[in-house]
């Protein structure tokens, strides 16, 4: 439970900021009047004597207070008119009415609230083989004997665990409240991109502040609630949704309606904290297929569709349709910020882009050939979005989608989400690496290691980052799935990329390893589904080879400052970067002959005198000697460094070196840099439960 605790903690940034009573006071004052109240609390016979006469004095567990306090709200749902509409408000004791709980699998703990508020209307539908569950719900309540400030953590981490799960089962959330109340006093916690919480308030002595928020909590008004009425579904009557409709600003500033594609679920964010991306397949009235990009977005950089205006014509990278701007903001939703702390709270804006549809996300491949193809032109329009300045910074295989079926060189593989983006001339200090930026199992070693650097040290996140993050997800889908796209059996190195998603500290040193590990090739052949490696072993070992020299010459330029930015600020890598050419040409031509491995005639598996090495099936080891010279890493490392010595400022030497400054642009066959690499020639499944990291570069960390 600890753990669980600490987890929720720091997906909310470590902290929740507290408002004053003036807030809560202030809230749904639209919701009743105050005469209207007043007769409620001297008609319904709820409140008597200055105290809601229910309530147990001094109750010993939690299940005392349930059934009062259900009794208490349903009494006010039902003067107030809000328990005889097609949109019926009632609370539930959890307890005793069946609800379908959700879990963190990785926590280990059931996050059911205690009271809910059960909810029908068009954002609302009863939840498989169940009656109640987050998916039909209008908002929550935690009791408790006393509010101790000592355990405000452990109400912190139940309250973020049930919010979570509002916003995966209900994709059109706004924000969540909820109340935690004991005997004799009540608190508000809001959740939107972030997190707010209330000081407690005496609900004997402030019984109208007490009935509007439960009013509030239990309006039929879906936009009351949080939730964004742009998107509705019509319910059938077994209360299931049965058509959705979106409604946007087109390109011509004229409003457009969609149709939601039913069968396909939005794709949604998991995390509260950050962007809270969600993706809503939709079609026109003629059919034509778009998706629906809904984000919230904060800081200075530019935003995705000013991005995406740039990015108009490039194969390989998504293209926009419209866009609609400034839809909500989260300050408006929150109390007063401005007695916070400098850094708890960033205002938030509510963006929705248009886009072509394209097809799902490349870890639904189901060839070889389709998801080299589709990381080939995801890297190629990489490089195009560079060429215009552009630097995308969070590569991953939910942010590489397949082309369409029929999709042409160029368009098989298309790179999304710009939505941390930014022009490669920016202000330093919001292009400046990032570990807290992007998605921590894809990110580069030197990405990685900024959670140790200070400021004077980092330099600015660049392609070659991003290049390395394609090699990640190379190397992920290679050993989490076979070649025909279904799911590999459990491997040991499937534990290393577990680790790749895991605390900065732990995700560099387990990736500097597989990157520099002499052996690493082998184990990957020996590993790797038998379909992949005719076309994959060879892509493989000189992707990683290359990644790797150039990680060393990155690691070796730490403690040079080659120049600096106009900022002040240093670029030790410039000497890297200026061959971008070469660079791109290398990757993308290690694809293509890949590729043309794929076509060529089906292989027979090799027999025992190959030059591959056995089967995953195998139950031998091969000793060096017994290792095709073409398989063993190159440049050769003499030695592993420790712990210590890899998170050091300068790692082991190596024999080859990546382009330097000088070095003339490398032909086909033989590039001018890396000798010993031989170049080649140049011709829904939704990872939702990645970490959506956040994107406060001036104010995260050091």
């Amino acid at each position: 439970m600890e753990r669980a605790r600490n987890l929720l903690a720091q997906e909310l940034g470590g902290n929740i900021p507290e408002t004053d009573l003036s807030w809560p006071i202030s809230l749904y004052c639209y919701a009743a009047k105050p005469i209207a109240i007043e007769e409620y609390l001297k008609a319904a016979g709820e409140y008597r004597e200055e105290r809601w006469i229910r309530l147990p004095e001094a109750p010993t567990v939690d299940s005392e207070l349930l059934e009062p306090l259900c009794s208490i709200m349903n009494s006010i749902i039902s003067h107030f008119g809000l328990s005889g509409t097609n949109a019926a408000r009632e609370a539930i004791n959890t307890h005793v009415t069946p609800f379908k709980s959700e879990f963190f699998d990785s926590l280990g703990h059931s996050s059911a609230p205690d009271i809910v508020i059960k909810a029908c209307g068009p954002s609302f539908s009863i939840p498989e083989a169940a009656i109640i569950g987050f998916s039909n719900i209008a908002s929550f309540f935690s009791a408790k004997p006393v509010i101790d400030p000592t355990e405000v953590s452990i109400q912190v981490a139940a309250m973020t665990a049930c919010a979570k799960h509002m916003f995966i089962q209900q994709p059109n959330r706004f924000y969540v409240r909820s109340l935690v109340i004991s005997p004799d006093q009540a608190l508000l916690f809001h959740f939107d991109r972030g997190a707010q919480q209330t000081l407690p308030f005496n609900i004997h002595k402030d019984p109208q502040t007490f009935v509007r928020l439960i009013l509030g909590l239990c309006s039929t008004d879906e936009r009351t609630l949080g939730l964004d009425d742009s998107i509705q579904w019509s319910i059938g009557v077994d209360g299931v949704k049965t058509r959705g409709t979106l409604k946007t600003i087109g390109s011509d500033n004229k409003v457009v309606v969609y149709d939601l594609v039913m069968e396909e679920d939005p794709f949604v964010r998991s995390s509260i904290r950050g962007r809270g991306t969600t993706c809503w397949p939709v079609k026109n009235p003629n059919g034509e297929r778009f998706i629906v990009k809904d984000y919230w977005f904060s800081g200075d950089r530019e935003t995705e569709y000013e991005l995406l205006k740039e990015a108009k014509g490039l194969s390989g990278v998504c293209q926009m349709v419209s866009y609609e701007d400034c839809r909500a903001q989260t300050k408006i939703f929150r109390g007063d910020t401005s007695a916070f702390t400098k850094g708890t709270f960033h205002n938030r804006t509510a963006i929705r882009i248009v886009m072509k549809a394209y097809g799902p996300s490349i870890e639904n491949f189901s060839t070889v050939e389709q998801v080299l193809a589709a990381l080939r032109d995801a890297i190629a329009g990489h490089k195009a979005l560079l060429d215009r300045d552009i630097i995308h910074r969070d590569i991953s295989p939910n942010n590489i989608l397949l082309g369409q079926p029929d999709a042409e060189a160029g368009e098989r593989g298309v790179l999304i989400d710009l939505d941390i983006a930014s022009r490669t001339n920016a202000p330093f200090t919001l292009i400046r690496a990032d570990f807290n930026m992007g998605t921590r199992m894809f990110q580069s070693l030197m990405v990685l290691r900024t959670y140790q650097f200070g400021q004077d040290i980092i330099s600015a996140h660049d392609y070659l980052d991003d290049l390395e993050s394609f090699f990640w997800v190379f190397s992920y889908l290679l050993l989490t799935y076979k070649a025909d796209g279904k799911r590999a059996a459990r491997n040991y190195l499937q534990d290393d990329v577990s680790s790749w998603g895991q605390d900065p500290s732990v995700a560099f040193m387990a990736k500097f390893v597989f990157l520099d590990d002499d052996s690493m090739d082998w184990e990957i052949e020996k590993l790797m589904d038998e379909g992949w490696r005719y076309a994959c072993t060879e892509l493989f070992s000189k992707f990683r080879v290359y990644m790797n020299t150039l990680a060393r010459k990155k690691k070796r330029l730490i403690s040079k400052c080659n120049s600096v930015t106009g900022d002040g600020f240093p670029n030790r890598f410039s000497s890297l970067l200026e061959n971008v050419d070469e660079h791109y040409e290398y990757v993308l031509g290690l694809f293509d002959d890949a590729l043309k491995k794929v076509k060529e005639d089906s292989q027979p598996i090799p027999d025992s005198t190959s030059t591959l090495v056995p089967h995953a099936t195998s139950t031998s080891v091969a000793s060096p000697a017994t290792v095709p010279n073409q398989l063993l890493p190159v440049p050769q490392i003499s030695s592993l460094p420790s712990l210590s010595d890899a998170s050091s400022s300068a790692l082991p030497s190596t024999h080859s070196e990546p382009p330097s400054s000088n070095a003339q642009p490398s032909t086909p066959s033989e590039p001018s840099s890396l000798g010993e690499l031989s170049a080649p020639s140049r011709s829904p499944k939704r990872r939702s439960e990645d970490a959506e990291l956040d994107d406060f570069p001036s104010d995260s960390k050091r």
